[in-house]
Parts: C-alpha cells; sequence; structure tokens
C-alpha cells in the first residue's frame, strides 16, 4: 500500500513539474496534471490541497535537488580551486539533465517569485555554509581573494550556469548546433569554470 502511495506521489511530482515547467501556474491545469500522472484529480487532491501546494512542493523538491548536486563537491578534502569546479561541474550537469528546474526559476522570476519566497531562503541559506567555509578556507591559506562574497558568488555561479540552459534554443539557432551536445557542453563549462576560479582566485 505505501509503495503504491509512493509511485502516484512520484507520478504527480513528475507530470506536475513537466506542466508547470511548460505552462507556469497560472497556465497549469490540475486536469491536465491528473491525466499525464495517469490518475484521477480526486487522488491527486488527497495529496495536496491545491494546484499552490502542489507547485510550491514542485519547487521545494527542485531547490533541495539543485543545492544537494552542487554540495556533493565540498563533502571531500582536497584541492581547494577544484572543489569549487567539481561543485560548478555537478550544479551544470544537474542543469542540463533537468531542464525542467531552469523553466520553472524563468515562471517564478515573472511571477514575482512569490512561491519561491515560500521555501527558498532556508534551502538557499543552507546552502551558503559549505561554500562560505571552502572560502574561507581558501583566504585562510592565500588561496582566494580576502574580500569574496558568498552570496555573490553563488548568485554568478548560478545565473552563468541556468542562464545558458534557458536560452538554449535561442543559442541554438545563433550557432546553428546543439548547445546541449557533449562537446558545446563542456566548453561552456570550462568558460564558466574559468571565470569563477579567475574571479576568486589570488
Amino acid at each position: 500500500m505505501e509503495r503504491r502511495a509512493k509511485g502516484s506521489q512520484d507520478r504527480i511530482l513528475t507530470a506536475a513539474e513537466a506542466v508547470f515547467a511548460a505552462k507556469g501556474i497560472d497556465g497549469a491545469r490540475v486536469d491536465e496534471i491528473a491525466s499525464l500522472a495517469q490518475i484521477n484529480k480526486r487522488m491527486l487532491y488527497h495529496y495536496f490541497n491545491s494546484k499552490e501546494e502542489l507547485y510550491t512542493y514542485v519547487l521545494k523538491v527542485n531547490f533541495e535537488r539543485s543545492l544537494a548536486a552542487g554540495k556533493k563537491a565540498f563533502s571531500e578534502k582536497g584541492n581547494l580551486k577544484q572543489q569549487v569546479a567539481e561543485a560548478i561541474r555537478n550544479y551544470f550537469y544537474y542543469l542540463a539533465a533537468n531542464p525542467n528546474y531552469p523553466r520553472l526559476m524563468a515562471w517564478e522570476a515573472l511571477q514575482g517569485g512569490n512561491y519561491a519566497r515560500k521555501v527558498l531562503p532556508e534551502i538557499w541559506e543552507e546552502g551558503l555554509p559549505s561554500l562560505k567555509a571552502i572560502l574561507e578556507e581558501g583566504i585562510a591559506r592565500g588561496v582566494f581573494r580576502p574580500d569574496l562574497d558568498p552570496k555573490q558568488i553563488l548568485t554568478s555561479i548560478n545565473t552563468l550556469c541556468s542562464s545558458y540552459i534557458t536560452n538554449k534554443d535561442i543559442l541554438a539557432v545563433l550557432w546553428q548546433e546543439d548547445p546541449l551536445s557533449p562537446r558545446n557542453i563542456e566548453k561552456r563549462l570550462k568558460h564558466i569554470i574559468e571565470l569563477i576560479l579567475n574571479l576568486i582566485a589570488i
């Protein structure tokens, strides 16, 4: 029974993420989400009281997943520059494999972040200490500049990575090639890592 319920919730989450990413909260319809999840609407409302509650949950799950992707690199000791580079790599590849996430962020930006503010601040503050600890260690060792602001660094990393995925269709028109091909992803990732490391390193 529990396994069946978990399966239903997972299908709802997957379907809701796809519909919200494509249409935003205003354009999304619960009927469409339920149909895509292969459940009836009554079952959806059994797990989530409203479309808004479901949307907020989708945002929360995506925020947590993206944070986890970046934080993996900070769990191991070693070269500090390499840890920062690996964190960027993990996050960038997470976005490339999960394009719904930057689309959701773009919708939220258009909507004024009304739902993100309910769940994002706590998750954002959870992610800051990991980067801050690495930067502080690097400053103490003379590896990183002493005037670094972790919030600004995180914002720059997020903007550089997410905007590339969000604008992939426009870039495809301009470049006449696939921005998400393995070759282009690696070229862009190398560029982003170099920019950040040149910014923070002495």
